[in-house]
């Protein structure tokens, strides 16, 4: 069964400028998952000021990676979307709770 929706056409222009946008930001995500796999000292010092065991860090790393991949993949950007949502708001909580300023 098969549910088909109507669509209004989007131009090239937007098009292109979502797909770089979405580029860039998968690009960021995977550079800083791999800070998080590398742990150097400022990445270290990053996770100790929020308060956080720097065990956990291959953790946030691997779960950064996985949600950036599921974004990146078409089929499946829809839910990599809702799960980087899910991951930028428990960045937020995190500056929240230590009370640092947004």
């Amino acid at each position: 069964m098969e549910l088909s929706t109507p669509t209004s056409p989007v131009s090239k222009k937007a098009l292109w400028t979502g797909r770089i946008i979405s580029g860039l930001l998968v690009l960021f995500m995977l550079f800083n998952s791999a800070i998080g796999f590398m742990r150097p000292e400022f990445a270290r010092a990053g996770f100790a000021h929020l308060g956080y065991p720097e065990r956990v860090a291959p953790g946030v790393a691997i779960l950064m990676f996985v949600c950036t991949v599921i974004y990146a993949i078409p089929q499946t950007s829809i839910l990599g979307a809702i799960l980087l949502t899910g991951y930028f708001g428990g960045a937020t909580a995190s500056h929240v709770r230590i009370g640092e300023p947004l």
